[in-house]
């Protein structure tokens, strides 16, 4: 979006670090945009800023913008909009208020303070978020899914847990690798764009590699490193995040069901198939029903109760681009192989 870019040109801006493609992408996103324009002009005043100084309205827009960007860590090094004394003691406490009701709220971006050792980042069921982490990398979150910060993210380490699923497009830094802790498996990366499915409820955690390299490793294999390559899309059973459970002795365990695929790729875009969801695709690739289930009650907030246990070995195949819960159960009702009813917002399968 491009709230998001804005804020991502602004951080590299103050930095020093905009190049001129990127400065001259700035100043129209500026040109097509009042509230940003009005927040831009807050940080590098002009003639036109003036107008605004008794707008109350524009001021609360820009005090949520900027309370916004100071939840998402971008002005850690920037400076202060350069307005005056008596401009900043009226701005302050306006941003200062609009960010106490973000946090209470705690909507905003999905950010809450879930422990002192980080940060939580969390969608509910039926939605999904985009942000940009303190290092910049910019990250897609899919419906029921979280990630948390560990202590001193981008300060000693970029390391971060995920339940649910997640696309990264990680920021390079060559001396601090990203690791991402998904169910039983880690995943590092230095600089590169992929997918991981890793929800609690279902068999198995999948990590789509689109472009650059990953390095995956087993929780209980921490010697055996698996690389991919981009189109590769890497499926482990989920008991993997089971294997060290108290009371289960280790002898008593089978390894871990590895099964390693060429993923294809999206034809109405570039990204993957298993990231086509980012761009509001729900799709189904061949999938048993189990996973049809699990992923409408996902994306629609929705309960499915199944009264025909036939159905888990049937599979179905389709792309719903920003369709309705009734759009694509009627779609599925038409192959002739399930009925439906919906009440409320349990949707009951025969």
């Amino acid at each position: 979006m491009k709230e998001e870019r804005f804020y991502t040109l602004m951080k590299r801006l103050t930095a020093g670090k905009a190049s001129e493609k990127e400065q001259a992408e700035l100043q129209q996103l500026v040109q097509e945009d009042e509230q940003l324009a009005l927040l831009y002009r807050e940080f590098f005043p002009g003639g036109e800023a003036a107008e605004h100084d008794d707008d109350s309205e524009a001021l609360l827009a820009y005090s949520a913008h900027y309370a916004r960007m100071q939840i998402a860590g971008l002005f850690d090094a920037a400076p202060e909009p350069a307005r005056g004394r008596q401009r900043r003691m009226y701005l302050l406490p306006a941003a200062a208020c609009v960010l106490v009701l973000l946090l209470a709220g705690g909507w905003w971006f999905g950010l809450r303070e879930k422990t002192p050792a980080g940060r939580e980042v969390k969608t509910q069921k039926g939605a999904r978020t985009h942000l940009v982490l303190a290092d910049g990398t910019a990250v897609w979150l899919n419906a029921n899914s979280s990630i948390t910060h560990s202590p001193g993210f981008n300060r000693t380490n970029r390391e971060l847990t995920l339940t649910g699923e997640a696309y990264f497009k990680v920021a390079p830094d060559a001396d601090r690798p990203f690791i991402i802790q998904a169910g039983g498996l880690k995943v590092k990366v230095l600089g590169t764009t992929f997918n991981i499915r890793s929800y609690p409820d279902e068999p198995n955690i999948e990590t789509t590699l689109e472009t650059g390299s990953v390095e995956i490793t087993l929780d209980d294999q921490p010697g055996n490193k698996i690389q991919l390559k981009p189109g590769q899309k890497l499926s482990v059973d989920n008991t993997t995040s089971k294997m060290a459970a108290p009371g289960i002795p280790a002898d008593s365990l089978e390894a871990p069901m590895l099964l390693l695929s060429k993923m294809r790729v999206d034809t109405a875009g570039n990204s993957t198939v298993d990231a086509a969801w980012k761009e509001g695709k729900l799709v189904f690739d061949g999938d048993d029903f189990q996973r049809v289930v699990s992923k409408i009650e996902k994306w629609y907030n929705v309960t499915v109760v199944l009264e025909n246990k036939n159905l888990y070995t049937t599979s179905f195949t389709g792309v719903f681009d920003n369709k309705s819960l009734t759009t694509v159960l009627n779609t599925l009702q038409e192959t002739g192989k399930l009925a439906y009813r919906l009440e409320n917002d349990t949707v009951y399968v025969r």
